[in-house]
């Protein structure tokens, strides 16, 4: 109780909490703490001073001057440690009170004695010379090497350190005003240690929370992660600190304003100390648009959410895009963002709404750009047309030039062979009426995994984009573009090739049956009513031949409709949207070619791929021994027919040389027979044709997830391979 009223009679109240000694205002705190001070002196006066008519009890002049006359423990007066005090509170050593390397704190000489009250009061106060020792210190750093987010955060700290100054500064001038001793239980207007921990309070708590500040920042990777620091103090529910951490993030973020206003206005990105949470990094000039800028997600200040940053993100790369590849800086400069800037940015909301508007108009703006200007939907339809084969003149035009330029050329193509073929099938085709812009893009090229001696088999179709759209449309899309193209084109060779024999066939099987009628009616056609193994063996292949054409045909007929159609169906549809952006226009695109590259080359199907590879090697062997088969029987029927009567070949001789050649055939010797051998060779190239078309009609029966799956349906219509 003795306690209490005794800090009653000093002005401080009943708590020394920091909550109860917060002062509106620094000057106006001082002023009534001066009242209570001027107050208690009065009271102080009275009772120790005699007042005329006024007399003083016995027992009170005797408790006055004992208090007067106590003794005291300590070696240093309080106005010394006073005046060591001011310069510890500026982070200087004092006569008596130094800074402790040990301890990392300001502490009493330990030479010096003095009581343990007076000792705990000038530790409360040093810490005020060590939070400013250690905001100095980093406040000399950041001005030595500090980058541009910390240059500002520091700038706040000098101004909050300045208004500490000064109250240091006017602490000083009362303490040199007051006496230098004073007699005990005497108060003037002077400076006491309570005092002085009174009026530094406030600053004491700016100090600190600077400090806790400066740490995090420290701790973090600097840029807008400073600001997120910053802003969580701004939530604060203590009405002091959120008021502090306001001002603090003001002045703190605009450098970053400063930064966000050119991204979003201009599209360039002015950030020397990499700070901002947009990076532009040095790549191929081919990944102009999709790597060129990337978000460095850690970097995003808090009050800026996911979808606003993906926006910002997006209006200033399509700004920079505009400006720099698709030439159209006038409009950046006089009809972009910059002519809708908001006032004052540093407001979340009026920040949000500029940035959404601004969106929206910067994405129309490149949209109209890329698809008016640089024809963007004209060329992908031109890639669908003629790199998915879609255009069914072209595809046949080019099918027949490539077995031509095949026959003359062998196995060895030149480059001027493949520009040759493709000029001859678009003169060919009505792809001769397309424009020139594009027939310029087309191309026939050799694939990159391709051996020193290139063939036909390694040529496939390509789509060479000119910027920007080279920009826009990624390599690996492209480069799925060509894999489907080179599985299309085989398969449209393969059926082209069995066509082409099954007409060898149809000529040959027509030929043969004139010839017998001719026989016949000359009367030569007497012996064998047995059946010719070989003529046995070409009928077989005219069947198979059949087959093959209808397999390949489902396959083609079901990748170009039900596969290609399909998706293209849904990429229209999915780009039809006013609103779109380019991101969200090439992720549509991007799904759409790889629903069709998983389809044909890959993906779920990949079971089906490698059996549909053997297929082709398959087919590819049939139509080279049944071209063998032919010849060799056209030129045995010539020297038959050149030979005289009595020297050719009986039927029955001619039958059981067959026969034997079948034997040898069968016991893995060479037969002798060249005719005997192909007619062996067709039948067991047939026999492993049927039995992978089986194993692809199982695989896909079992595997419910395919996309292929519904393809049984038309290669199995009627149950030919499930049934066997």
């Amino acid at each position: 109780m003795q306690r209490v009223q005794t800090r009653n009679e000093l002005g401080l109240g009943s708590q020394m909490g920091i909550s109860s000694a917060i002062p509106q205002g620094m000057t106006g705190y001082m002023d009534s703490v001066n009242q209570n001070m001027a107050y208690s002196q009065a009271q102080q006066f009275n009772e120790t001073e005699p007042v005329p008519g006024r007399t003083v009890p016995a027992e009170e002049q005797s408790a006055v001057y004992l208090h007067r006359n106590l003794p005291t423990f300590d070696d240093i007066s309080e106005a010394d440690l006073l005046q060591d005090l001011i310069y510890v509170l500026q982070g200087v050593d004092g006569t008596y009170i130094r800074w402790s390397a040990r301890m990392s704190s300001y502490a009493v000489l330990p030479d010096i004695r003095i009581s343990r009250p007076t000792r705990s009061m000038v530790a409360l106060l040093s810490e005020l010379g060590v939070l400013t020792r250690d905001i100095q210190n980093y406040i000399s750093d950041v001005d030595r090497e500090g980058r541009l987010f910390e240059q500002s955060f520091c700038t706040e700290l000098k101004a909050e350190m300045s208004e500490y100054y000064k109250l240091v500064s006017e602490i000083e001038g009362r303490l040199f005003k007051t006496p230098r001793s004073l007699r005990p239980g005497e108060s003037q207007m002077g400076v006491t240690l309570r005092r002085m921990y009174c009026w530094t309070t406030e600053a004491r708590q700016k100090l600190r929370l600077m400090s806790v500040a400066i740490t995090k920042v420290q701790e973090g990777s600097g840029g807008g992660d400073v600001l997120s620091i910053i802003s969580t103090l701004v939530d604060d529910g203590d009405p002091f600190i959120r008021q502090f951490a306001k001002r603090l993030l003001k002045t703190t973020s605009a450098p970053f304003n400063n930064i966000l206003i050119s991204w979003i206005t201009d599209g360039e990105l002015v950030d020397p100390y990499k700070e901002f949470f947009i990076r532009e990094r040095e790549g191929r000039r081919d990944m102009f648009w999709t790597e060129k800028y990337t978000v460095a997600s850690d970097m995003i200040p808090v009050h800026i959410s996911g979808e606003m940053a993906r926006k910002i993100f997006q209006i200033g790369r399509s700004l920079n895009f505009l400006r720099v590849a698709c030439d159209d800086a006038q409009w950046v400069a006089e009809g972009g963002p910059r002519t809708q800037l908001a006032s004052d940015i540093s407001d979340t909301s009026n920040l949000e709404t500029f940035v959404y508007r601004s969106s929206t108009m910067v994405n129309e703006r490149l949209m109209s750009v890329l698809r008016d200007k640089f024809d963007l939907m004209g060329h992908i339809e031109a890639i669908r047309r003629y790199l998915l084969l879609e255009q069914g003149d072209f595809a046949l035009a080019l099918m027949e030039v490539l077995d031509n330029q095949m026959e003359l050329s062998g196995r060895t193509v030149m480059a001027h062979d493949l520009s040759a073929a493709l000029s001859s099938a678009i003169r060919s085709s009505n792809a001769q009426y397309e424009d020139s812009d594009r027939l310029t893009e087309l191309a026939l090229t050799f694939s990159e995994d391709s051996s020193k001696h290139r063939g036909w088999d390694d040529v496939a179709l390509t789509y060479n984009l000119t910027a920007p759209l080279s920009y826009v449309i990624p390599r690996a899309t492209m480069r799925q573009y060509f894999e489907v193209n080179r599985f299309l084109l085989r398969l449209k060779r393969v059926e082209h090739s069995l066509h082409t024999v099954w007409r060898q066939q149809m000529t040959e099987s027509r030929s043969h049956l004139r010839s017998k009628e001719l026989q016949r009616r000359k009367g030569e056609h007497q012996e064998g009513k047995a059946d010719d193994p070989v003529r046995l063996a070409m009928r077989q292949s005219s069947i198979a031949s059949s087959e093959m054409i209808q397999f390949f045909h489902q396959v083609q007929r079901y990748v170009a409709l039900n596969v290609i159609e399909g998706a293209w169906g849904e990429f229209i549809e999915s780009t039809r949207s006013g609103d779109i952006d380019i991101d969200q226009w090439n992720e549509a695109h991007s799904k759409y070619v790889g629903i069709i590259h998983d389809v044909v080359c890959g993906g779920s199907s990949a079971g089906f791929q490698r059996n549909l590879s053997g297929i082709f090697d398959t087919a590819t062997q049939f139509i080279t021994v049944v071209k063998e088969l032919y010849s060799e029987h056209a030129l045995q029927s010539r020297k038959d027919m050149s030979a005289p009567k009595e020297n050719r070949e009986s039927l029955a001789d001619r039958l059981q040389r067959i026969r034997n050649a079948g034997s040898l055939f069968n016991t893995q010797q060479t037969p002798a027979d060249p005719l005997a051998e192909h007619a062996s060779r067709i039948n067991a190239i047939i026999s492993r044709f049927k039995d992978q078309v089986r194993d692809i009609v199982r695989t896909l029966s079992h595997n419910t997830t395919s996309d292929l799956q519904f393809l049984v349906v038309t290669v199995d219509f009627n149950g030919t391979y499930t049934s066997g």
